[in-house]
């Protein structure tokens, strides 16, 4: 059973999010609310913790970022091509502010490692929030 990070449920929060598993064909996907209801995260129910997480900090990345992104996601190679890129920047964004959080040591953080241990091949933007890190340790 996955049990939610303090983190995680913050953002759910501030984002104003709901949080549901079904089977799903897909990872996940967030279903927008009508009608002042709220939007929801769905969750493949099939995955593993560490998966689940990811979804979810990605899923949220969308709620966070696709207000900005011009143009139809379902329809639009474009748009699609940039919201799923602000998804992933925002998630691993996170993930880089858990690896610190945890104790790890900037001078021993390792871009690809951390890119493989995340399962991502965005090495550049794995640097980037590393560096990005490290400027606000200075």
């Amino acid at each position: 059973m996955f049990v939610l990070d303090t983190n995680v449920s913050k953002l759910l929060k501030k984002y104003k999010l709901k949080l549901e598993f079904a089977p799903l064909h897909c990872p996940g996907l967030i279903v927008h609310g009508k009608n002042g209801k709220p939007d929801v995260i769905v969750v493949n129910s099939k995955l593993n913790d560490d998966q689940v997480e990811n979804v979810i900090l990605h899923e949220i990345g969308h709620a966070k970022n696709d207000g900005d992104v011009l143009g139809d996601y379902q329809t639009n190679d474009s748009a699609r091509s940039c919201s799923e890129h602000g998804a992933n920047v925002f998630w691993i964004h996170e993930k880089i502010k858990q690896y610190f959080a945890l104790g790890n040591d900037l001078d021993s953080a390792n871009w690809l490692s951390i890119a493989n241990a995340l399962g991502t091949t965005d090495y550049f933007q794995v640097q980037e929030e590393i560096h990005k890190y490290a400027l606000l340790e200075e």
